[in-house]
């Protein structure tokens, strides 16, 4: 018999070991299938009067280059992260938000959050030199 620890280079076979994957409950999938709807309702609740708002305020919500519809796809996943970590999920639009808004203290009553510019300039910038093959 073959000792397992040698394995030939035409086998297809991967050495584990393997930890078992969690199995999940049909009344987990129910919970977050309802969680996951709940945080669409809210967005969408709080996005169509936004919409609705800039409109009458004069911005352009048909834009021909797509610009509108990618800035409130944009607002919208920041609201469903939002919800997301207040419904103990993790969501990747919040890590963006923690790289480029540094939170910032004057004094006990002052607190706010600013944008950090440089940091995403340079993050698109270098998008772009990646995408560049030069």
């Amino acid at each position: 018999m073959e000792d397992d620890t040698s394995i030939s280079d035409n086998s297809n076979v991967i050495r584990g070991p393997w930890t078992r994957a969690r199995v999940v409950t049909p009344q987990e999938t129910d919970r977050m299938t309802e969680d996951m709807n709940f945080i669409d309702e809210v967005a969408e609740s709080i996005m169509i009067p936004t919409i609705h708002n800039l409109a009458e305020n004069g911005v352009e919500i048909k834009d021909e280059n797509a610009n509108f519809i990618s800035e409130v796809g944009f607002l919208n996943e920041i609201i469903k992260s939002i919800m997301y970590r207040t419904m103990g999920y993790g969501h990747p639009m919040s890590e963006l938000v923690t790289s480029v808004m540094k939170v910032e203290t004057e004094n006990p009553l002052t607190t706010y959050a600013k944008f950090d510019h440089e940091l995403v300039k340079k993050i698109v910038d270098n998008m772009f030199e990646e995408d560049d093959p030069a």
